[in-house]
Parts: structure tokens; C-alpha cells; sequence
């Protein structure tokens, strides 16, 4: 009897104590983005929101829009209205310079890379279909 009892104790232990290691949040466990960066897993921000005008848009006016907007296209690229950034994430060319990708320029240049929840929300926004919402 205490053979099972102790048994029961160690079972019940290791199920416990992987519920208390199984992490709450999102961090990979190797690098998928298709670039040579290490995985960003100091994300501040929650990939839960991925609608344009509730993460993409604020993205694309924080990180984008001061080289690439109505009057400053570089690269022939507008990223300050919708239709451009749906044309240009539909195409990869958004995520693909945003994960730094092999084959595509690095965005933004000159600064820090995105947040990978940031990648993240815009993938998932890309993945739905790239719609206005």
C-alpha cells in the first residue's frame, strides 16, 4: 500500500509540475521568421488585436509611414493608406522586409526590427485576408 501511495504521489507531482512550467505566453522555441535574427521574445504587445485599424494601420504610422507615404515613396512604396499596404502584404513584399528575409530589404532600415508579436499581428492580418477592418 504505500508502494501506490507513493507512486500515486510522484504521478501526481510530475502532472503538476507541468501545468506550473507549461508557459502562458507565446515564445518559440527556434527561430521560423526565415532570417538569421535570434527569436525576439521580448514582446510587449498582444497578438489578439490583428484588425487594420487596431494594429496594422498604428503600425504602419509609428514604423513606416515617415519614408513611405503620400508624398515620400521610397521604393515606390506608400504604406499610409490601406490599398498599398494591402497590395504590398498581399504580394510578401511587407512581411518579407519586416522579418528581414533573405531576398528582400530589411525594414526599416537604419532602426530597430519589429517586435515579434508585432510580425505576428501582421502576419495574422495577412494570413485572414488583408481586410479593412
Amino acid at each position: 500500500m504505500k508502494t501506490t501511495v507513493k507512486l500515486s504521489l510522484i504521478v501526481a507531482f510530475i502532472i503538476t509540475a507541468l501545468f506550473v512550467v507549461t508557459c502562458k505566453h507565446e515564445i518559440p522555441l527556434a527561430n521560423k521568421d526565415g532570417d538569421n535574427n535570434p527569436p525576439d521574445n521580448s514582446d510587449t504587445c498582444g497578438t489578439i488585436v490583428f484588425t487594420y485599424s487596431g494594429a496594422v494601420a498604428p503600425l504602419m504610422t509609428a514604423r513606416c509611414t515617415r519614408c513611405h507615404n503620400d508624398t515620400t515613396t521610397r521604393g515606390g512604396i506608400n504604406l499610409s493608406v490601406y490599398d498599398s499596404v494591402k497590395t504590398v502584404a498581399l504580394n510578401g513584399r511587407l512581411l518579407g522586409s519586416i522579418k528581414s528575409a533573405t531576398g528582400y530589404k530589411p525594414m526599416p532600415p537604419g532602426s530597430t526590427k519589429l517586435q515579434g508579436c508585432q510580425i505576428r499581428q501582421i502576419e495574422k492580418w495577412v494570413q485572414a485576408g488583408a481586410a479593412n477592418n
